[in-house]
């Protein structure tokens, strides 16, 4: 009877053991995919440094990216600089709708800045054809016309 104890408590405290690990394995893996999710997190919000914060700066970074642009075009780092004012155009209605414009302006804004993309997309840096940049340049103005809009309801709101 003593051996059939003496048996019994092992075989508990290895089957003890055994969960013990197979409990810390599982803490192990699941501290492991906390930490991978947290950097995918992280990976996924990552905000651009040439991302304007507000409406209101987008709209002037559209303006002196555009005539940085054809004043420096053969210079290093301008097809950078393209890819990126392309990139703040598809950003305007995201920071349109975060600014304090009424949805019917938002619909306008939103109009405005695909018609810029058609725009911007056709100029051809190194043969610039100064009708497609005098139409550039006239919905930047549309679209500072919301941007004082925006700014006016946030004071007014």
């Amino acid at each position: 009877m003593q051996d059939q104890d003496i048996l019994t408590n092992r075989l508990m405290t290895i089957a003890a053991m055994f969960f013990c690990g197979l409990l810390l394995s599982l803490q192990a893996g699941c501290t492991q995919s906390a930490e991978s999710s947290t950097e995918d997190q992280h990976l996924e919000h990552h905000i651009p440094g040439h991302k304007p914060k507000s409406y209101t700066a987008t709209v002037r970074e559209l303006d002196t990216r555009m005539r940085w642009l054809l004043n420096h075009k053969q210079e290093e780092g301008s097809q950078e600089k393209q890819q990126e004012l392309g990139e703040i155009i598809d950003w305007i209605p995201e920071l349109a709708a975060d600014s304090e414009l009424k949805h019917r302006d938002w619909d306008e804004v939103k109009q405005s800045s695909t018609e810029l993309m058609t725009v911007y997309q056709q100029i051809d840096f190194a043969d610039v054809d100064s009708s497609l940049v005098g139409r550039y340049f006239l919905l930047v103005v549309k679209l500072k016309q919301f941007s004082a809009l925006s700014e006016m309801n946030k004071v007014n709101g």
